[in-house]
């Protein structure tokens, strides 16, 4: 199951949630400013190694901006590729 850790804030979040659903693809969206989400947001973000969204879980790939994917058509085409193989 693929998991975004994401932001209504987050214009890149918004861009990443609306191609995907576009796509048809399954994900949990993880809002990373809801208070519930704390902890496993805090989790997340050491895991990642930074407190950057969005942030995308395939298990058990955790891909990050910047050091993943530069845009979001790239960080689609990767979850994509990870779902395939």
């Amino acid at each position: 199951m693929i998991q975004i850790y994401t932001s209504k804030q987050c214009a890149y979040c918004v861009e990443l949630t609306e191609k995907l659903t576009k796509l048809e693809l399954k994900f949990v969206e993880i809002d990373v400013d809801d208070a519930k989400n704390k902890e496993p947001v805090g989790l997340m973000f050491e895991k990642a190694g930074e407190a950057v969204i969005p942030i995308i879980v395939i298990p058990p790939h955790i891909l990050v901006p910047k050091r993943s994917f530069v845009t979001i058509d790239n960080a689609i085409d990767l979850i994509q590729n990870t779902i395939i193989s």
